[in-house]
């Protein structure tokens, strides 16, 4: 075989009681979606490939010859994981973009359990059984062992990208230059530093957002020495066989229990809805050219998730032939909540006022099965992890109706849900 020659084998073990959480390890892959029951967790690398962007993954994967070895016949398919940045420069010095295929996943999922072992290259039946006893021995030994919980701490800031000032200055040129009608909408963000007085431990914080927002995808990248953990509630694209769907997730407000009418205004916000408009119809674009049967429901719903609630609507289609999941993944990324629109101007502008994305922030992580099902979620509710250190970001959607101080606000006020969940890990 040659080294892009990929063997993988199934096996379904007992299943596992209750939520299952990643545990603590260097070289850690996770996805949950806690909602669901459903739990990839995956130790070690049989395959992995550094790409020069979202592109070239659909490529990479193509280009693995890859068997299967069911050994119950559960159905159960082997995943590669791949995930890559917004575009352009990283700050963090992530790799612009990532294929992974672990040495072994545990899949808990809707009362199925199995264990997924891969290799790559030249083994014989014995070095892969000693290999795989290693492996699974790793995660169930690293699996065993209890994370304690910690009392919150408090954080400190130590900088951040642009300055309060330069973000609102930020925003009036933006909202100049949708006067001038160059573009209809850009996403400014802002990201910060923040120090611990212990070391922030991944799986930790994962436990702490599994149980804040148990509908999002909950996912952890390992890098070395550092971790990448988001509680995303926007999910990019999802399909199983033919079947595709994909959230539009724009227009923010804070999420208050004891204001029954918040909700109410934030349905019926012009500057909300325009704002979200804007996301629903180019995804309704993208779905129009590789979707048949295309589903738009005609009015955004609510999603709540903590402290803050969204206008939300979730499109979905039926592949045409020729398409595939990761067609669309790239086809939909970078979508308007993240970039703008129209997505060159945009992109022009953001880099015009010095807008820069660090650690994959709006970039997109997911997973992908051997038959092309999968998953892909925006990079969005996200912490870098560096020992005491941690890298955190969020932005506004900003349309002609913006005001700096309120887009200053939301962005303080997103960014206060990964603040708040870090100094519990």
């Amino acid at each position: 075989m040659s080294g892009a020659d990929l063997f993988s084998a199934t096996l379904t073990v007992p299943e596992l009681d209750g939520v299952l959480l990643p545990p603590s390890l260097p070289d850690l892959w996770s996805w949950l979606r806690p909602g669901d029951g459903l739990a990839l967790i995956a130790s070690g690398t049989a395959f992995e490939k550094v790409c020069s962007g979202p592109e070239a993954l659909d490529e990479a994967l193509r280009g693995l010859d890859w068997t299967h070895l069911d050994l119950d016949e559960s159905g159960g398919e082997p995943v590669a994981f791949l995930g890559h940045g917004f575009g352009g420069p990283d700050p963090s010095g992530l790799p612009p973009a990532l294929l992974r295929v672990p040495r072994l996943m545990l899949r808990n999922y809707k009362g199925r359990c199995d264990l997924v072992f891969s290799h790559a290259g030249v083994a014989t039946a014995d070095e892969l059984h000693a290999l795989w006893i290693k492996e699974a021995e790793r995660l169930l030994d690293a699996l065993g062992r209890p994370v304690p919980p910690a009392s919150p701490v408090n954080l400190i800031r130590l900088n951040e990208m642009p300055s309060p000032d330069t973000f609102r200055r930020r925003v009036r040129t933006a909202t100049d230059s949708i006067a001038a009608g160059r573009v209809e909408k850009i996403v400014l963000s802002r990201r910060i530093t923040v120090a611990a007085p212990r070391l922030f431990r991944p799986e930790r914080l994962v436990r702490e957002l599994a149980a804040r927002h148990p509908s999002c995808a909950i996912f952890t990248v390992g890098f070395g020495g550092r971790t990448l953990v988001a509680a995303s509630p926007e999910r990019l694209v999802a399909c199983t066989g033919r079947q595709v769907d994909s959230y539009a997730l724009a227009g923010t407000a804070p999420s208050d229990p004891a204001d029954p009418f918040l909700g109410g205004r934030l349905l019926s916000g012009a500057k909300d809805r325009h704002e979200h408009r804007l996301v629903v119809g180019w995804i309704s674009s993208v779905f129009n050219e590789l979707c048949d049967n295309v589903q738009v429901p005609s009015e955004p719903r609510l999603m709540i998730l903590g402290q803050l609630e969204h206008l939300w609507t979730p499109i979905a289609g039926t592949l045409k032939p020729g398409a595939g999941f990761l067609q669309a993944a790239q086809a939909l990324h970078p979508t308007p909540a993240v970039a703008g629109l129209p997505l060159a101007e945009a992109r022009t502008l953001l880099d015009e006022l010095g807008e820069s994305r660090s650690g994959w922030y709006t970039g997109a992580f997911g997973w992908v099965d051997r038959t092309g099902d999968g998953e892909m979620a925006v990079v969005l509710r996200c912490a870098l992890l560096d020992g005491d250190r941690a890298e955190v970001a969020a932005g506004a959607g900003i349309v002609a109706a913006s005001d700096p101080e309120s887009e200053f606000t939301e962005t303080e006020l997103k960014l206060r849900t990964m603040l708040d969940t870090l100094r519990s890990a």
